[in-house]
């Protein structure tokens, strides 16, 4: 007599001629609101840079990476900056970008450096602090800072990326994550939803993997500096690939990253 609170089943020809509406594409071709997004790449690359960049591309409605955003509310949650840092560097990125903050107040920052606890329950308080808000997506930045249980045990990982699950469904949200490759993953792993440390979990939950690959270009990196004449004194090169589960495989996306 074991209690199921699972949904029920669906009958196909029930819903055949009136098919269920396609949650709306957040990022055209690769997320939709409600699925899940991980943003995978090594330490210290600029994930953090590229989120920050990601939340200002959606509260504005303008382009990420060259692709399009659905303009909405986002909150970011930070976990590893301090609050004064990170407001500094959402300017920072404003003003290099050479975009008008029009929306910031579709941007929501809850800053839990110090103060960040495990996704079981830091889940809970997510939802019933923020479900009413109206967010088209949640960043999590980054989820080392949150992981519960052992990122090497499959299991535990699972139950861990259940919670994403949990927030996305009731928030209704995209909910859009970063953790860092395991040491020498681009040596090992050829492909790329391979590379972030730990379970294989993390190549197989998300909706949608984007994975950064550093690129060799010190001979083009002149050409570069020539073209942006106030260029960081360090410029590194990217390759951006996609695994996908809802979309068709995208190009590979090659940036430059031109602190911040």
């Amino acid at each position: 007599a074991q209690a199921d609170d699972l949904p029920p089943e669906t009958n196909l020809a029930d819903i055949w001629n009136n098919m269920p509406k396609l949650k709306d594409e957040l990022i055209p071709g690769v997320l939709r609101v409600g699925h899940k997004m991980l943003l995978a790449g090594p330490s210290k690359a600029g994930k953090s840079f590229l989120l920050i960049n990601l939340a200002i591309s959606i509260a504005e409605g303008v382009e990420w990476l060259g692709l399009p955003c659905k303009q909405g509310p986002v909150l970011y949650i930070n976990l590893e900056l301090d609050a004064a840092s990170c407001y500094h560097r959402f300017e920072t990125i404003y003003k290099k970008r050479g975009i008008e903050p029009k929306f910031l107040s579709n941007i929501r920052v809850w800053n839990l450096r110090g103060c960040a606890k495990p996704m079981d329950r830091l889940a809970p308080i997510l939802i019933n602090r923020f479900k009413d808000q109206k967010y088209l997506a949640v960043i999590i930045d980054p989820i080392y800072k949150v992981i519960t249980g052992d990122e090497n045990n499959a299991t535990e990982m699972s139950q861990f990326c259940s919670y994403f699950d949990k927030v996305a469904a009731e928030m209704g949200v995209a909910v859009i994550y970063c953790h860092h490759h395991s040491k020498g993953a681009n040596q090992k792993y050829s492909n790329a939803s391979d590379r972030s440390s730990g379970s294989g979990v993390f190549a197989r939950d998300p909706d949608a993997i984007l994975d950064l690959q550093e690129l060799k270009v010190t001979d083009i990196a002149e050409k570069y500096r020539k073209q942006v004449p106030d260029a960081s004194e360090t410029i590194t090169a990217w390759e951006v690939t996609s695994t996908l589960r809802e979309f068709a495989p995208m190009k590979p996306i090659r940036v430059w990253f031109d602190y911040p």
